[in-house]
Parts: C-alpha cells; structure tokens; sequence
C-alpha cells in the first residue's frame, strides 16, 4: 500500500505540475524529434528503472506533449476538457472493467445504456441501440457491415465472392470511408465519391443518377454515408432528401454525426440535424465537441436486434449469466473494451443538459464572433459562410500552410490548414467551449503577426 500511494502521490504532482506549466506556457513549445530523443530516454533496457527515475521522465514527457486543453490549441477536433470527465477516464483506468459482460463490469454496463438511451432520444430512435466502440473510423465500418449484411443476408456465411454492391458518399466524407473499405471485403471498386456542391454538400441529383445507372448495369446498391459537419469545410449533407431516396430504393441510410450530432444538444442549433431519424444509423464522436478525453466514439441503430443479429457468436466461457442485454460483447465487433461511457455519463452528470447547451453556443458564438473579426479586416478573407464553428479564410498574400507551420514551430498556437480545389486556408475550430472573444483576439493577433 505504501508503494501504491507513493506512485499516486508522484502521478498527482506531476499532473498538478502540467496545469501549472500549461497555464504560464498555453501552447508548447517546438521541439524535432532529434531533439526529444535526447532531452528524454524513451528506450527500453533489460534492467527495470526506479521509481524516482522512472516519474522524472514520465514529467518530462507530460510537459513536452502538445495541450490540447489550452486556449492556444485550435487544431483539428479535439480541445478544452470537463475536469470530472478527466478524473473519471484515470479512474475507470484504476478499476480496469472490461465491458462485454455484466459479470466483468457490473454497474458501468448500467451506465453505457444510460448513455446510449440518453444520444438515442436525441436523435430521435424510439426504440433503437447502440455500442460505443475503437473510434470514429470504425463506428462508420461497423454500419457499412450492417448494411451489407441486411442487403444479402448469406454473405455472413458464404462471404461477398462475385457480388456487385456498391455504396455512396461524398467527397468531402471522412477520409477512412476508404480506408476500410477492403477490411469489410468489398474492395475500392464497391465506393462510389459524389461531387459536392459550392458549400461542400452532397449532390443528391447525382446520386440518384448513379444509383440508376448502378442498377442498370448489374450493380446493387446498399448503402449511403450521408455526412453532418464534414471535416474540413463542415458541410451539412441534405438528409431529407437523402433519406428519400434511400427509401425509394430500399437502401441503408447512415449518418456520419460524428461532429454534427453536438448540435442535438442546443435548441438553438438542432434544426442542423433536422431530418436525422430518418437514418438507420448514426455515428457519434463524443470526444470531439463534448470536450471529454479520447476516445469515446458510439454507433447507434434504429433496429434493436440488429447488433445483436449480425455480431453474436455463441461463447459459453464468456456469456454464461444474466440476460444477452446485460452483456454487450453479444453486440460488439470487440470482445474485451474499455468503458469509454463512462468519462461520458460523468459529463453529462456534472454539467446537465442546459449547461453543456451553453458551452454548445458559446462554440457557435465564438465562430460567429470570428467571421466578424475577418469581415472587418482588410487583410483577412472569408472562404465560405459558416454554418457551424469551423471558419475557414485566407490571409492576404500568405500561404495558409506557411502560417500554420510558422505558428507551430515557433510555440504561439496549434491551428490546420485545408484545401478545396485549387485554394488553401485556415481552419479555425472553436471547439473548446472555455474560449472566449478575448482567446479568439490573441489568435487573429498570432496570425496576422507570425513570421514566415
């Protein structure tokens, strides 16, 4: 005992020295990987190292990791933090339950149906399911499965051999809807990349131009990834429209809610998703938006049975109490998993509804606050209306990339830069909800000033 509160009371200083550290240093300074390899021994020896030492490097490597929890951090999708939610990601590490069975996890299997019943009513499913999983990525690979499967019920057994199917999304869809496309066995020649419009919105007139002209030629269509807040430019994919024409011919609709489905959560931003239920399926990115730690990423179906259809495998060693609803691994792709619920459950308890709503349209006002501050500048141009709180603009006779990588290296701010066509641009992502006008002043004032 004495050892284990040693290493707890080393674990909790170096964490309290990482929040100081952060609070007078916002955005970490540059350094090469040449240059860590030195400043730190990462190697690993036959000989086992003391505890002394062993603390020293794990603060070295904590106080030269990138924070995303500051308000220098502007990159890509993940920033700010919900302090209980971070206490209860260490202490579900701690407890180490692993979630296929109520006999491993007990309670927590409780608190991931809470959570799950919780997002189902928000998008609107009555009576649907759901299954947190590995990320983002694979929520989506899980529900192109269950539309393959329900499109030729055989292939579960038989496999996919000498079958046309082919799906849709569009080509501002996230980028590992190609990825694992040759995991689910159907191969690159299965996806079909619509063009979007000037907004970076899918095309539905050609989509359903391509779906006839799949069927005319043997195809058979299955599947639609429609896409709420694309990464780059967060476009808003039409639903209704897309939902009617999977309706019309009988294909598998999914949402790809990972960024959007934030917006559920505020009656002021929720029209967004509007349409939504019309969905078969919806994937979830909660570490995003909801400012909780990696990873916590859950699929969510309107059919009840279909988890559970496709991914049951009899297990007498694993499965042998309690009903099949008390014991997710009947419904999962996984067998071991972490309990990624929970840091979420204890969001949502600690805020409450109504005020994650207020940190939801902060991030909205912040964006909005943005495109004010690049209309009244001269230097600095707008590239396309925000419908949400990815600004993307260009700064007067400076590369985008240029910027981005000057304001890395020399330690001011952590901010990405995106393409469309032919232009570059900076993403600004006001996704921590603690940011206020003041951090958004400081960062136009890095941008506008960096040297390159």
């Amino acid at each position: 005992m004495k050892n284990i509160k040693t290493m707890l009371d080393k674990t909790v200083n170096i964490i309290n020295t990482y929040y100081d550290h952060s609070e007078k240093n916002p955005v970490l300074k540059y350094k090469s990987p040449a240059t860590l390899k030195k400043e730190i021994n990462l190697k690993i020896s036959q000989k086992w190292t003391p505890v002394n030492a062993l603390f020293n490097e794990l603060e070295k490597i904590a106080l030269n990791s990138p924070k995303t929890n500051s308000k220098g951090f502007f990159n890509l999708l993940v920033g700010g933090e919900i302090l209980p939610a971070v206490m209860a990601e260490m202490l579900a590490a701690v407890l180490n339950n692993t979630m296929h069975t109520y006999k491993s996890a007990g309670i927590h299997i409780l608190i991931e149906q809470e959570v799950i019943k919780f997002f189902l009513k928000k998008i609107g499913y009555k009576n649907g399911d759901g299954i947190f999983g590995p990320g983002w990525s694979l929520t989506n690979m899980i529900a192109l499965v269950l539309a393959r499967n329900e499109k030729i019920s055989s292939i579960k057994k038989l496999g996919i051999a000498g079958k046309k199917l082919v799906w849709y999304t569009s080509d501002q869809a996230h980028y590992s809807t190609e990825k694992f496309i040759s995991v689910t066995g159907l191969g690159k020649d299965a996806i079909r990349i619509l063009p979007t419009d000037d907004k970076g919105k899918m095309n539905t007139k050609i989509l359903e131009e391509t779906i006839i002209s799949d069927l005319r030629h043997g195809y058979i269509p299955f599947f639609i990834n429609a896409t709420v807040w694309t990464t780059v430019l967060w476009a808003f994919d039409p639903i209704e429209k897309i939902a009617k024409i999977a309706k019309k011919y009988k294909l598998r609709l999914h949402t790809d809610a990972a960024l959007g489905g934030w917006a559920l959560l505020s009656k002021k931003h929720k029209h967004l998703l509007k349409w939504i239920e019309q969905s078969n399926s919806v994937s979830r990115s909660l570490h995003k938006m909801m400012n909780v730690p990696l990873l916590a990423a859950v699929l969510l179906v309107k059919d009840p049975n279909t988890l559970y259809e496709n991914f049951h495998e009899n297990a007498d060693y694993l499965f042998q109490m309690d009903e099949k609803n008390l014991n997710p691994g009947n419904k999962s792709i996984q067998c071991g998993r972490r309990n990624d619920a929970f840091k979420v459950w204890t969001a949502l308890k600690y805020l409450g509804e109504k005020w994650y709503e207020k940190r939801i349209n902060q991030e909205f006002g912040n964006a909005k606050y943005a495109v004010s501050v690049i209309k009244k500048d001269r230097n600095l141009t707008l590239v396309l209306e925000p419908e949400c709180i990815n600004v993307c603009f260009q700064v007067k006779g400076k590369p985008a990339s240029k910027i981005c990588e000057a304001l890395d290296k020399q330690g001011l701010i952590k901010v990405s830069y995106g393409k469309r066509k032919w232009e570059e641009f900076i993403r600004l992502i006001t996704v921590n909800a603690d940011m206020t006008k003041k951090d958004i002043d400081n960062f136009f004032k890095h941008i506008k000033n960096v040297k390159i």
